[in-house]
């Protein structure tokens, strides 16, 4: 359930995660927060502590299946290809495997982070890269989530995630990146790339290039 601020102080200064369920005014509710889809803009309305990226699988480990079974659920998913664009120059900014310092194009990293043959110093965090779909998928291999929002919809999304939980919330804009458009970051090959690793993401939330 959602947190006091004392509550927040200790399980920050003990390193506890708090539960994935949230006590809402309409009941029990679980946000899947996948990386790089505006989720802390949604946690920061919706008032979560603490910034946790968890699986479903892991959520539902943490929770229990009957918990989860009772619990409305909801994400938000992004276009993949604007989504690899966000994910190098978040880590880009952070220098994260030292990709700035070194001057890692983003060509060159996708190759490095998504192409055949992986190089594991780049490829550091495999659940970062992971498809979409991984994130969502259960025990058993199924999607089992109330609503799938998405990035470029957001505003939207979040209005029918606030009837469905009992929030009055706004949400705010945190964590954006200036750049240019992502298209412009992609030549024939890494497009292709992207496009082979996050098929399966394309394919059931309906995602092009374009």
């Amino acid at each position: 359930m959602a947190s006091n601020p004392e509550q927040t102080f200790l399980q920050r200064l003990l390193h506890i995660k708090p539960s994935p369920l949230i006590q809402g005014d309409k009941g029990v509710y679980i946000f899947v927060h996948i990386n790089k889809t505006a989720g802390t803009s949604i946690g920061k309305a919706i008032g979560l502590s603490v910034k946790d990226h968890l699986t479903v699988k892991e959520i539902i480990s943490r929770v229990g299946r009957q918990q989860w079974e009772s619990a409305y659920k909801f994400t938000l998913v992004r276009n993949p290809w604007d989504k690899v664009v966000s994910l190098y120059e978040y880590r880009r900014k952070k220098n994260k495997t030292r990709i700035a310092s070194r001057g890692i194009s983003f060509e060159d990293w996708v190759i490095k982070t998504h192409g055949t043959q992986q190089d594991a110093f780049y490829y550091d965090n495999p659940k970062s890269f992971q498809p979409q779909v991984e994130w969502l998928k259960d025990d058993e291999g199924r999607l089992d989530i109330d609503f799938v929002g998405k990035f470029e919809s957001i505003q939207e999304d979040f209005e029918q995630i606030k009837k469905a939980i009992g929030s009055s919330a706004k949400l705010p804009h945190l964590n954006a990146t200036k750049r240019r458009s992502y298209k412009d970051y992609y030549n024939d090959e890494t497009r292709e790339i992207v496009a082979h690793w996050y098929r399966h993401d394309i394919a059931e939330f309906g995602y092009t290039f374009d």
